[in-house]
């Protein structure tokens, strides 16, 4: 029986979106199909207390990435003062460090042994220990709050001119256009901000787990790792889930309540003289050192020693392990999201399935794994196939984690193609998947390099889903920084350190351009 072929697009493009939705499925509906023998010890003992401190340090990380971000993007994006350009674009650049060397860097200077604590005790009397929860939270917010700088400059930079012009001209002074007009039209984007950084320190684990700071996602691998209980691992990612949809509900109602009417017309630079010039020159410098300069200084120092002695030779098969599951996740992945691309465009009905597809992004790497391997297990019993500790379940995994920054690029590049394209191609009897084929995505070839690219940089620096997923023996960049930082060996991760940073670089800055390119 021959099926129509719109039929069958449908039917491919809803399995591979339910395909990458059963991971979440599985963590969702794990009491009901997930034995836990340990539950009552892990409900008792190690759920609350995980729980409160998982809200505090992201409570706390949240507020200090704010306070670093919001006057930034407004010095930059209204006031003009020497070095003002350069500094619009270089506080991007610590979304380049993964919080997790970020973290171990800082512990490594600040700890309570410490280059820089011994100094100062040893001068001041003064000890400083920043291996704290609070210490975490000041570390995480400095690598994240690009992610609150990046759309509140766009915010600011264009969209509000005339209600800055409006506010000054019936006398408010500055103070007051920026509270009064300036953020509540800027809140939707900060608020996307916010739960971005909220988001990324849920997901993290090794800056948690170096500082000792019990938090959901170390709930979750000692509940794994530890008390071997899958099924009480289920439970904590189902609670970490939980909490991640009320962040994202949250943040949703902060957009509907916020005003969203804007203009496009750039907001010019007052300038600025004196002392206020020097501030914002400082403020901007002290924060671009403390959160990039020094971290990259520190773990390109420990490279070069590492070089100079040959030892970089060990690091080789993690790279090349690392590139090996980057390229395969990178294909994937875009494969994937090539289909949902054809789906989006030719109108197939599964537009709606397909979005839900994407929702891996927002959520923490480690539910993901845990989801995916109890999936792999189940696959198991049931066809007798064994993917787990397989290169090929990685793969699966990474693509549900990143689909939607490979289908970001694709969507934003077949807008800017009309669809009298389509139409004409339709009226010289071609189908729609071959007029997809021979017209779109062609045209989409520098969208599919560029989506390529940020899933492969993404996958070099993705820690908890590798640590879980990853066959036995099997190395890469992020598990070698991790483990030799785990035996306080952390001098000889420099090499995979920088290497992973310089990965970062790419994607932030293609980021930073796009993003630009809003605000002209």
């Amino acid at each position: 029986m021959h099926l129509p072929q719109n039929f069958r697009s449908r039917s491919i493009i809803g399995g591979l979106a339910v395909l990458m939705l059963l991971p979440l499925v599985v963590v969702i509906t794990s009491p009901f199909h997930a034995s836990a023998p340990e539950w009552d010890h892990v409900m008792r003992d190690i759920l609350p207390s995980h729980l409160l401190e998982t809200l505090r340090l992201v409570g706390l990380t949240v507020l200090l990435a704010l306070l670093f971000a919001i006057p930034s993007a407004w010095m930059v994006s209204t006031l003009d003062f020497p070095g003002r350009r350069l500094f619009r674009w270089a506080l991007v650049l610590p979304l380049a460090l993964p919080t997790y060397i970020c973290a171990i860097t800082f512990g490594s200077l600040l700890g309570p042994t410490g280059a820089f604590s011994r100094a100062i005790s040893a001068n001041t009397g003064i000890h400083i220990d920043i291996m704290t929860w609070p210490g975490l939270s000041l570390v995480l917010a400095l690598a994240l709050f690009p992610y609150i700088y990046l759309p509140a400059r766009v915010a600011f930079s264009a969209g509000m001119s005339p209600h800055l012009d409006a506010a000054r001209m019936l006398g408010g002074g500055a103070w007051k256009r920026f509270f009064r007009v300036a953020m509540p039209l800027a809140r939707p984007a900060i608020a996307g901000g916010a739960l971005l950084v909220a988001m990324e320190t849920l997901n993290d684990y090794g800056a948690v787990k170096y500082y000792g700071v019990r938090t959901l996602t170390a709930g979750i691998f000692r509940s794994w790792g530890g008390l071997y209980d899958v099924g009480s691992a289920l439970r904590l990612s189902g609670v970490l889930l939980l909490l991640v949809i009320s962040l994202i509900t949250l943040e949703r109602s902060v957009r509907r309540r916020a005003g969203q009417e804007s203009s496009h017309r750039p907001v010019t630079g007052a300038p600025l003289y004196g002392w206020k010039s020097a501030a914002a020159v400082i403020w901007c410098i002290v924060l671009f050192a403390v959160a990039f300069l020094l971290p990259v200084a520190s773990i390109a120092l420990d490279a070069f020693r590492t070089m100079k002695d040959l030892r970089f030779l060990q690091f080789l098969p993690a790279l090349g392990n690392t590139l090996l599951i980057g390229l395969l996740a990178a294909l994937a992945t875009i494969l994937i999201a090539v289909a949902f691309a054809f789906a989006e465009r030719s109108s197939t009905g599964t537009n709606r399935l397909t979005n839900w597809a994407s929702i891996g992004y927002v959520v923490p790497g480690a539910v993901i794994a845990i989801g995916v391997m109890a999936f792999a297990g189940w696959l198991t019993h049931v066809t007798g196939i064994v993917i787990i500790g397989s290169i090929v379940l990685m793969v699966y995994a990474f693509s549900v984690r990143f689909l939607a920054l490979a289908s970001q690029p694709l969507r934003a590049g077949l807008k800017q193609q009309p669809k009298a394209m389509d139409e004409a191609a339709h009226l010289l009897g071609s189908s729609p998947w071959r007029t997809f084929r021979q017209v779109n995505l062609p045209l989409l070839r520098p969208a599919i390099i560029a989506a390529a690219l940020l899933v492969l940089m993404e996958v070099v620096k993705e820690l908890p889903l590798t640590l879980i997923l990853r066959p036995f023996n099997f190395d890469t960049l992020s598990t070698k920084v991790f483990e030799l930082a785990r035996i306080e060996q952390w001098p000889d991760a420099g090499v995979p350190a920088l290497l992973i940073v310089l990965c970062g670089l790419f994607p932030v800055l293609v980021l930073d351009r796009l993003l630009e390119r809003r605000t002209r």
